[in-house]
Parts: structure tokens; C-alpha cells; sequence
């Protein structure tokens, strides 16, 4: 025969509260149709406005991606051969990726453009706005891998052929800092010479000593050897 099982007022006190604020909950919600109502309409509304958002934002990269990318690669072909590329062909390309860029702004696609954008004026020697192109895809923050490195490796490059040292030293260890193996020794070989151009004498024998202590390949632990065996 089965076990009785008897329930104390306490066990019955849990599941009566529920009921009773679920039965005061109905007879409020239908004396206040109108509010619960509205209520509804204007989470629906904000669902609806957020979906529309993400779906407008998706939209938009695959948009600008897709308009940006043919010239993209003419941009990647000028810089891997800017020899080939006359000073006409590389202004034209530069007007469209700035149209671009205010077309399609905040996007991904349009970071890429600022940086092909830095890299063309860098070519064209307009050091002043390729240093602006640069800055502003970093502080956009939207590029990863490589491109944190290679957009602050610009700025200092560009820095730097302005003859601005200070500021291309800075530039060039943000890019180390993004960086490891060949690419942070790159970026601190960038840093230690314009440290030096700059004046700095013994910071940039430092950086030099720094560099060597990593093991970097021949070439440039020979170069830093040198530079080392000049400075006693």
C-alpha cells in the first residue's frame, strides 16, 4: 500500500501566494488594457528597432565591402609595384576611396580604405595626410590581425619622413607593442633609430641592446653589433 503523504499548511503556502498574485496579476492586467497594451506595442517596437539596426549595419559592410573590394586590389597591385603607378592613376584612386570612406563611414570596408588611402599619400609624399589616414583607422579600433601593427608602422613611417622623430619614435613602439617576432624587431629597429635622430642618445643604445638580447636574425644582430661597437 502506498505511503500517505501528508502536506503541512507550510508546504501549501508556497503555491497559494503564486496563485493569488498570478490571479491578482490577471484581474490587473484586464482592468488596465489600455497600459498592458501599449506596454507590448513599444517592446515589440524596440525588438523590431533593433533587428532593423543589426540588419541595416550588415547590410551596409556587405555593401561597402562589396563596392570597395576591385579597388582594393588596384590599390594592393600600385603599392606592391608603386613604381608601375603614375601619379594620375594613384590621385583617381585616392579621390574614390576618400568618396568611399564618406560614403560607407564607420564600416569596416572603409578603414581598410584608410589605410590603402595613408599608404598612397605616403607614396605621392604627402606626409601630413598619410600621418591623418593612419591615425584615424587606429582610433577606430575596427581592424584586427595584422593591420593594428601595419597601420601604426605607417603612421611612424610617415612621421618620420616629415622629419618628425619624437613622434615616429612613439608610433614606431605603439607598433611593437601590437607585434612579436620579426615584426616587433622591425618596429623597434624603427623606434631605436628615430629615438637616436631625435637625440636620445643612450635610450636608443638601450633599445639597440634590447633588440640584441631578443636574438634577431644575422643580418640585423650584425647591424645592432655595429651600431653598439660605434657608440664605445
Amino acid at each position: 500500500m502506498a505511503e500517505k503523504v501528508k502536506y503541512t499548511r507550510k508546504d501549501l503556502k508556497g503555491p497559494d501566494e503564486f496563485i493569488s498574485a498570478f490571479s491578482r496579476a490577471v484581474v490587473w492586467a484586464g482592468e488596465n488594457r489600455g497600459r498592458v497594451l501599449a506596454a507590448a506595442a513599444g517592446i515589440l517596437l524596440l525588438v523590431v528597432a533593433v533587428l532593423g539596426a543589426q540588419f541595416y549595419f550588415r547590410w551596409e559592410e556587405n555593401k561597402a565591402t562589396r563596392d570597395l573590394w576591385p579597388h582594393l586590389n588596384r590599390a594592393r597591385e600600385f603599392l606592391q609595384s608603386p613604381s608601375n603607378a603614375d601619379g594620375e592613376k594613384l590621385a583617381q584612386l585616392e579621390q574614390f576611396l576618400t568618396a568611399h570612406v564618406n560614403t560607407h563611414p564607420g564600416t569596416v570596408a572603409a578603414e581598410y580604405a584608410r589605410y590603402y588611402m595613408g599608404s598612397i599619400a605616403f607614396l605621392r609624399g604627402n606626409y601630413d595626410l598619410s600621418a591623418m589616414n593612419f591615425r584615424a583607422a587606429i582610433q577606430s579600433g575596427k581592424l584586427d590581425d595584422v593591420m593594428p601593427f601595419l597601420l601604426r608602422q605607417g603612421l611612424a613611417q610617415a612621421l618620420e619622413a616629415k622629419r618628425d622623430f619624437a613622434g615616429a619614435s612613439g608610433a614606431y613602439r605603439d607598433a611593437a607593442g601590437v607585434a612579436s617576432g620579426d615584426l616587433k624587431t622591425e618596429a623597434m629597429m624603427g623606434q631605436a633609430r628615430t629615438t637616436a635622430l631625435s637625440g636620445r642618445t643612450s635610450e636608443a643604445l638601450e633599445l639597440y641592446r634590447a633588440i640584441l638580447s631578443g636574438n634577431p636574425d644575422p643580418r640585423t644582430k650584425e647591424f645592432v653589433e655595429i651600431k653598439l661597437a660605434q657608440s664605445e
